[in-house]
């Protein structure tokens, strides 16, 4: 009886023991409010699971996934059945995730947007499609300023030539693309994982002709004129199918008929690498018409074109989607230039510069 009393005794010491360690650890280790409390929620991360696709699923914000992360380091601090994440974009089946409450995600999110995250030096490489080369431009030295130490790097091209040269094992950190047609070779290439890819930005088409309007255009239906030349991006090119699209919408329509397409189409006398190309060749005179990006006539270029619009049941939409490059050689300093595309701060860049913002209440500038 007495050694039962004793082992008793024994086991409550050892309780008492771990328990002062583990507040210990703690206390030493900083926690955080958050881990006193219990996960709203813990997942078990399933094949092509990603952060973001959680986020959306549990928060209803793809964009939430750091909230995410940041609970389940700060409960893997005291208790390591939780993952320690170390890259958002490289979590492994099997994990354990910790999944807050919308209360705690609103804190967090508050906390982590208080101090700005101080990056590492680094040369990022962003390829970005062509009609980006404006906006991007303005973005990257903000992101610069915002960041010093990392640098931005662009390489603008159609983004049938930027998923080429991924296929082909291009070096590069980001990948905005003009259609998620680009995007999906990019992935088929193993170059970006699957489902990581965001819509950041949309666009839509415009025509435009030079300023002295040679051919007299004023109305859609003039495209098809006998003698007219026109200039296009080429079918590979995003808004070269996009065009194309355009063209067989308007062949359905009874404002223009079935031949409306072939008329167009045999007026053509260029198709293009890249949107900047068209725009170029209609500003100098080189062609009577173009189809590019409404995003495209910049100020720098819009007292030398003049536009037709082309309405929206005739228009597509385009969504541009970009995701960092899977074997990135600085992923965190990626990450965060990825999430700076999608802020209120880069999304009025790139609605100064006619795209259509992601963000509801910002509109694109007249």
């Amino acid at each position: 009886m007495q050694k039962k009393s004793f082992k008793m005794l024994g086991g409550i010491v050892v309780l008492l023991i771990l328990g002062l360690i583990q507040w210990a650890t703690s206390t030493v280790l900083g926690a955080h409010p958050l881990q006193s409390d219990a996960c709203t929620e813990v997942y078990t991360v399933q094949a092509d699971d990603w952060l973001s696709k959680i986020a959306d699923k549990f928060l209803g914000d793809a964009l939430a996934y750091p909230i995410i992360f940041e609970a389940t380091n700060q409960q893997h601090t005291v208790n390591d059945t939780f993952a320690l994440i170390e890259n958002a974009d490289l979590i492994e089946v099997g994990w354990q995730l910790c999944i807050p409450s919308s209360e705690q995600a609103e804190l967090l999110l508050a906390e982590t947007s208080a101090a700005p995250v101080a990056l590492e030096p680094a040369d990022l490489t962003v390829f970005a499609a062509a009609s980006l080369t404006e906006s991007f431009t303005e973005i990257g030295q903000n992101f610069e300023t915002t960041h010093p130490g990392v640098h931005v790097t662009f390489n603008f091209a159609g983004s049938q030539q930027l998923a080429q040269q991924l296929g082909q094992g291009a070096p590069a950190d980001v990948f905005a693309s003009a259609n998620n047609t680009q995007m999906g070779v990019a992935i088929e290439a193993g170059r970006v994982i699957s489902g990581a890819q965001q819509t950041f930005v949309r666009n839509r088409l415009t025509v435009i002709y030079p300023v002295d309007n040679p051919a007299g255009l004023s109305q859609l239906g003039d495209l098809a004129n006998p003698d007219l030349h026109l200039i296009l991006a080429a079918a590979e090119v995003p808004v070269g199918r996009y065009s194309l699209e355009f063209l067989d919408k308007a062949a359905q329509a009874p404002d223009f008929g079935p031949t409306f397409k072939d008329q167009v189409l045999n007026n053509v006398v260029s198709y293009e690498p890249n949107v900047k190309v068209v725009l170029t060749k209609i500003a100098l005179g080189e062609g009577d018409a173009g189809i590019v990006y409404s995003s495209d006539v910049t100020p720098d270029v819009a007292d030398q074109v003049g536009q037709i619009e082309i309405p929206d049941a005739l228009n597509t939409i385009a969504a541009y989607p970009i995701a960092v490059v899977s074997d990135s050689r600085f992923p965190t300093q990626a990450e965060a230039f990825t999430e700076y595309i999608l802020s209120p701060e880069a999304q009025e860049v790139l609605a100064r510069y006619g795209f259509i913002s992601t963000v509801g209440n910002i509109a694109a500038t007249p």
